[in-house]
């Protein structure tokens, strides 16, 4: 009776013991679905230093004078660092034949000079109808790589005193943003390596953003996914020609702290998976800029058109 009993208090044992391990294995599954996209410092020095977050997406060129000086009043009461302001190539030189044009930009630019708080981060957009087929949309990327250098090396020469940051088109992972044409990361990688050689040439600190992408779980002619367009510019080898990335975190209709990163989920943590591409190919100490971001609330008896980007409510956009 005693080895029957024996036995028993071992199997028993043993079961238990299995049932710990589960429990511990099912409890460190949970932790690090809770945590993934979060680095312990005290673990690893491969991160990049702190920087300021707070910023503003604006269009500065609606504003003169006093009107600019009010609005940027308004932004250092909101505490805000950043500035993210389009620079248009088209807009600059309408004409191949024609100067360069900076009349729109220079007091925009100038009154930043010398600014304690606020920072422009400058985005580079748009080619003019000389330069790809007339026929494109102004966001279609130009013919030549050159030209657009060119263009970005006079930026950085005229500015250069003033910005440090500038970014490298915007959401060409869709066929809006390319033109109308199927985007291309190939396409995308040649005019970033030339616009990049030629800032850093005219402005030795200037860290360039890689174009902030838009989220989308589409992989097909018109638009493709932030997440396989990423990765595929890292396969490209274009990692050498940008010193940032940049992505675009909406919520969408889910909340700040969801926790299915995927994919095939649009929400805020999909940042997370473009991060994690960038530490798959040991790019980690690189930042991840968050350009634009937030949830769209509709007003009450909203009659118009569904939104495609989600919807939640007022207070919840408040409180995300």
């Amino acid at each position: 009776m005693s080895s029957n009993r024996a036995l028993i208090i071992l199997a028993a044992a043993l079961i238990t013991l299995c049932g710990s391990l589960v429990a511990l294995g099912a409890t460190l599954d949970e932790q690090a679905r809770l945590l993934r996209g979060y680095v312990d410092p005290l673990q690893t020095a491969d991160l990049p230093y702190r920087i300021p977050l707070l910023g503003v997406n604006a269009d500065l060129r609606q504003y003169q004078g006093s009107a600019l000086r009010q609005q940027l009043n308004l932004m250092r009461e909101a505490q805000i660092t950043w500035v993210r302001q389009f620079v248009f190539w088209d807009q600059v030189q309408p004409s191949a034949a024609s100067a360069l044009d900076w009349s729109i930009y220079d007091p925009i630019i100038g009154a930043f000079a010398g600014d304690p708080q606020l920072r422009l981060v400058l985005v580079l957009m748009n080619s003019p109808d000389w330069s790809p087929d007339p026929a494109l949309a102004p966001t279609a990327p130009p013919d030549q790589p050159a030209k657009f250098a060119n263009f970005a090396r006079e930026l950085a020469l005229r500015y250069g005193d003033v910005v440090d940051h500038y970014q490298i088109w915007d959401e060409p992972n869709l066929t809006d943003a390319w033109g109308g044409t199927e985007p291309s990361p190939a396409g995308y990688a040649g005019m970033l390596a030339a616009a990049y050689q030629a800032i850093h040439a005219n402005d030795p600190q200037a860290v360039v953003i890689a174009a902030a992408l838009a989220p989308t779980t589409e992989d097909n002619l018109r638009n493709i996914s932030d997440i396989t367009y990423l990765r595929a510019l890292y396969q490209l080898d274009a990692q050498d020609y940008f010193d940032a990335a940049a992505a675009k975190p909406y919520g969408f209709s889910e909340p700040a702290d969801a926790l299915n990163v995927s994919a095939e989920a649009l929400n805020f943590p999909r940042i997370i998976a473009l991060r994690e591409v960038m530490e798959a190919y040991g790019d980690s100490r690189k930042h991840l800029w968050g350009s634009a971001w937030g949830w769209n609330s509709l007003p009450d008896g909203w009659q118009g058109n569904a939104s495609i980007w989600g919807q939640v409510t007022a207070a919840q956009q408040a409180e995300y």
